[in-house]
């Protein structure tokens, strides 16, 4: 089963501006579509929620969730 390409691990449309959990579990916001490609999924440029003008790992839907997976609390 391929994960999708459009939504985030728990299902919710991934847009710029949308507030995640990153695979390392941290706060992110979603920010512009970034560059990189791998097997044509996007990837988009992470950046901090307290600090938005810092640009973080660029990460693809399957690395993001909206609801923390342990504790369900929203980013």
């Amino acid at each position: 089963m391929r994960v999708s390409q459009t939504h985030t691990l728990d299902g919710v449309e991934v847009v710029p501006g949308l507030r995640v959990w990153d695979y390392d579990l941290r706060r992110r916001v979603v920010g512009e579509v970034s560059s990189r490609e791998a097997d044509g999924d996007p990837w988009y440029v992470m950046r901090a929620v307290d600090a938005p003008d810092l640009r973080g790992s660029d990460m693809n839907p399957s690395r993001m969730w909206v609801r923390h997976p342990s504790t369900g609390e929203v980013a």
